[in-house]
């Protein structure tokens, strides 16, 4: 079940789709998903600071080693997390490029994300790809979790996806949508984002913790 707000004619900078997509991400706890031909929906269940990139743990060689063209630019997310960190706004990222935002204060904020992170685990889990003034694209989930892809990453991973997307899809979705169905172009970075969400609920490799500065953070 998949509806991406493909209709939206207003441009959006990349700070404004960002709050809104937690916005509906966090504070409704519901995301819309991108409508599969009859499939029903299934039931949902300041000025910022300088950013202190606490270290966790990861399981890859390195954030840009990887030739993969479905891998996560790690370093360029995690720049993005810092330039909207808060002392009330820390993010947490895994290893498939999924961010967690967890509301400060909080005792554990790697604990407080995989309950955010579990939360979205299910592979009917509906989302929202938001379009940036710029081109980038955020996919945010019903708890206050996303992925973003940058102008230049949907540009490469356009081919692949093309091929990929209808695999993407969840069984139940597979069924409803039927083998000539294709999704539109944001919502199969949608699916991707998904897929990548999966992986971190299930692996759970948190990356990167990015707390603002005055904040102390425990590393696991």
């Amino acid at each position: 079940m998949l509806n991406p707000r493909e209709a939206s004619k207003t441009p959006f900078s990349s700070r404004v789709a960002f709050g809104i997509a937690l916005l509906l991400a966090g504070s409704f706890g519901l995301a819309v998903a991108i409508i599969v031909p009859n499939h029903p929906a299934p039931q949902a269940g300041e000025k910022n600071v300088a950013a202190a990139d606490t270290p966790v743990r990861t399981s890859l060689a390195g954030p840009e080693k990887s030739t993969k063209p479905l891998d996560a630019s790690m370093d360029e997310l995690v720049r993005f997390c810092s330039q909207h960190v808060t002392t009330q706004r820390t993010f947490v990222v895994f290893s498939r490029g999924t961010c967690v935002v967890v509301n400060e204060p909080s005792a554990d904020p790697l604990a407080d994300a995989k309950k955010k992170l579990s939360a979205c685990a299910d592979p009917n889990t509906p989302f929202i790809p938001e379009p940036t003034a710029e081109g980038d694209l955020i996919v945010s989930f019903k708890e206050p979790v996303f992925q973003r892809f940058t102008r230049d990453e949907i540009s490469k991973l356009a081919p692949v996806l093309e091929k990929l997307a209808p695999a993407l899809l969840s069984p139940a979705e597979s069924v409803a949508a039927g083998k000539d169905w294709t999704p539109p172009d944001h919502a199969k970075v949608g699916l991707l984002a998904r897929r990548r969400m999966l992986e971190d609920a299930s692996s759970v490799v948190p990356v990167k913790i990015v707390r603002a500065k005055n904040r102390e953070t425990a590393a696991r």
